[in-house]
């Protein structure tokens, strides 16, 4: 009897021994089958570096504004030296002519001067022969007085003669109509004494060497200048 209990109690034991078992095995096999079904966790991107620099082409822009700005600073400056050079000639403001008794516009002048000879012995005096043309179709008027057509006389820096010097008044004024292609002439003579623009009372003859006739005027632009020797 004792010993059919206790074969009884040891199938009991052996019995639950069993199931307990089946239990942690399944309980295992579900563990490793979750971990083999799940997906592997993904790593995120590194995210590339941030390259705080300005591109190249962003330098070449501005490379760009800044010779544009140069370009533009050099139109204006350009345009300041247009206008100096533009008001430098008094004649340039001159309307053009309706009348005879109308002034010429310098553009339609052409002036010339010319020495009687290129070497003068020591009792002659030099003559510079100035000649007026006008280009334009209407006949218009040119002061070719010794004031408004001067002719001066200069040995290097030194100016040694003007015909303006100490003249007064309408002395200095010769006004001539000139028709279109009609030449009109008039002659300074110079005695070989130089004259001073302050009028003062001293004969200082000139002495030999090279001299140098030009003219200055409203006129008198694109003139050449005659080179004379004195004996």
């Amino acid at each position: 009897m004792l010993a059919g209990l206790l074969l009884v109690v040891a199938l009991i034991a052996y019995g639950c021994n069993q199931f307990t078992g089946g239990e942690e095995q399944a309980a295992s096999g579900d563990t490793e089958s979750s971990q083999e079904s799940s997906p592997p966790t993904s790593v995120p991107p590194s995210t590339p570096p941030t390259d705080d620099a300005s591109p190249e082409g962003g330098g070449d822009d501005e490379g760009d504004g800044e010779e544009s700005g140069g370009d533009s600073e050099g139109s204006g400056d350009g345009g300041e030296g247009g206008g100096a050079g533009s008001s430098a000639g008094g004649g340039d403001d001159i309307p053009a002519p309706e009348e005879p008794g109308d002034p010429c516009q310098p553009q339609d002048v052409v002036v010339t001067a010319e020495t009687d000879k290129e070497d003068y012995a020591w009792d002659e005096e030099p003559e510079i022969e100035v000649t007026v043309v006008n280009t334009g179709d209407q006949t218009c008027t040119v002061d070719v007085g010794p004031t408004a057509m001067e002719v001066r006389i200069t040995s290097g820096d030194d100016r040694v003669f003007s015909s303006a010097d100490c003249v007064k008044g309408k002395e200095g004024s010769d006004k001539r109509e000139l028709s279109r292609g009609v030449p009109e002439t008039t002659t300074v003579t110079w005695d070989r004494t130089r004259s001073w623009e302050d009028c003062r009372d001293r004969e200082v003859n000139a002495s030999s060497g090279t001299y140098v006739a030009s003219l200055h005027g409203d006129y008198t632009e694109g003139a050449e200048r005659q080179v004379f020797r004195l004996n």
